[in-house]
């Protein structure tokens, strides 16, 4: 079984507000499905945006049902998995899911699932698990292992859009996060791509919308307000001495990059 790769970003960038229990924390124990014992709560503002955190298609939808919440089982739930079968996620605690998302659906990281619903008494928060299947879906129920080793980078990357490379080893192990799963830290910024100078941008306090690597109008936009932040033309395009410019601003903040 091939070890691979997948980028992972946060799915409450814009929303945060604080983690509030990983897996096997709180109701999140054992016997329990893994997409309950392997969660990860975490706090957002009501209405908050809920992004696609991997690219995949969304394999189980059930939309939200007011009447049936109760206080732990509340909000529209998304079972979604990347594009090989190897791994998936699980959302929920949601409202507002977009018109014609179901199962079958493909999402990439950044697309839209819902927003943060919170229920009376409880802080509101996404409730979002993470598994590995061990030879690709379909498997064995023991072929699904739940991931319990990612809370703390959810947390550390929940407030940017900027996307991490998880190496899932298909051998049993724990995902292991940066730099293409070497575990030497960040994966670098690869600066040649409308992705990674999105990813630059948002380290560096500008807001170019979704890291969808589509060079639309709110990129063209955070392009050109940094561009008049270090007085350089203001073009829209981030090439040649801009794209020097942001690597080299980058890199003094201790960020890898290439393709400069």
């Amino acid at each position: 079984m091939a070890a691979f790769d997948i980028e992972v970003s946060s799915p409450v960038a814009a929303g945060f507000t604080a983690g509030l229990g990983g897996p096997h924390v709180g109701t999140h124990t054992p016997p329990a499905k893994w997409y309950i014992e392997y969660g990860m709560d975490l706090g957002a503002q009501e209405g908050s945006t809920v992004r696609a955190a991997f690219d995949g298609h969304v394999t189980v939808f059930h939309p939200h049902d007011p009447a049936a919440d109760t206080s732990r089982i509340y909000g529209a739930q998304v079972f979604v998995r990347a594009p090989n079968d190897m791994m998936g996620g699980f959302y929920t605690h949601m409202k507002d899911v977009p018109a014609g998302l179901g199962a079958d659906s493909a999402v990439s990281r950044g697309d839209e699932l819902g927003s943060v619903l919170q229920f009376p008494g409880t802080a509101p928060h996404l409730h979002m698990a993470l598994v590995e299947i061990l030879g690709g879906a379909p498997a064995p129920d023991d072929r699904y292992r739940g991931v319990d080793n990612m809370y703390d980078f959810f947390l550390e990357t929940a407030r940017s859009d900027a996307a991490t490379d998880v190496r899932f080893q298909q051998d049993g192990s724990p995902p292991v996060v940066g730099n293409g799963g070497d575990g030497g830290g960040p994966a670098p910024l690869h600066l040649a791509t409308v992705r990674g100078v999105q990813q630059g941008l948002v380290l560096l306090g500008y807001s170019p919308g979704v890291v969808d690597g589509i060079d639309g109008p709110n990129t063209r936009a955070a392009v050109i307000a940094f561009q008049a932040d270090h007085g350089l033309p203001q073009t829209g395009q981030c090439t040649d001495v801009s794209l020097a410019t942001l690597a080299s601003l980058l890199i003094a903040g201790g960020h890898q990059v290439d393709g400069v």
